[in-house]
């Protein structure tokens, strides 16, 4: 692969190190709840791929991982998600800044309408937003997981102590605070495209 033929800088070593600790996190959650660890594991994957197969600026690569990472911490070690209520609604909304960068340099090749690329992007992710909200539901009904709805104090058998957002709501917040982000990621993206000077073609 050419990047593993470029020069490794601290950023790299940074990032495998951030890789192993996700890796070590998914399998001591398999001990706990797999259900869980499952997501963890999957993170990981994305974030390998998304390294080797998308080129992109690392800052924008770390911000996708301090994504994954937020999740991560939020859920298994501090517990944001139980003991903040508005923790996942801040992921929701600044969620696209990191998805919609995924999507825009995965199709930069195939296209060089800027307006229809940015367009790609954000549909892409609303779609895949609106299909993770179906398999939270999936999850919390079959795996007894507790993706759905805002809850609070922490969990205890997979059970929640108290549920302060239903499910419904939770949803709907998250699918709003979602769209939100992404028009002010396409507004960004939109302003950075048309001042960013095209590159001469070499003659």
């Amino acid at each position: 692969m050419k990047k593993l033929q470029e020069k490794k800088g601290w950023a790299d070593y940074l990032i495998y190190v951030i890789w192993a600790f996700i890796l070590f996190t998914g399998i001591w959650d398999l001990f706990h709840i797999p259900g869980r660890a499952v997501f963890w594991f999957a993170e990981l994957i994305l974030a390998i791929i998304i390294y080797y197969k998308i080129k992109m600026p690392k800052g924008a690569y770390f911000g996708i991982l301090a994504l994954f990472l937020a999740n991560l911490f939020g859920e298994l070690f501090f517990g944001f998600f139980y003991i903040i209520p508005e923790f996942d609604k801040i992921l929701h909304l600044i969620s696209p800044f990191a998805i919609c960068t995924i999507f825009y340099f995965l199709f930069k090749r195939k296209t060089e309408n800027k307006k229809l690329l940015i367009l790609l992007s954000v549909s892409v992710f609303l779609s895949i937003e609106l299909f993770w909200e179906v398999i939270e539901y999936l999850a919390d009904t079959f795996f007894h997981t507790t993706l759905a709805g805002v809850h609070a104090i922490g969990i205890e058998k997979y059970e929640s102590v108290l549920e302060v957002m239903p499910k419904y709501e939770d949803t709907i917040y998250d699918m709003v605070l979602n769209l939100i982000g992404s028009v002010i990621w396409a507004v960004i993206a939109l302003f950075v495209t048309k001042t960013k000077k095209p590159k001469k073609r070499a003659i």
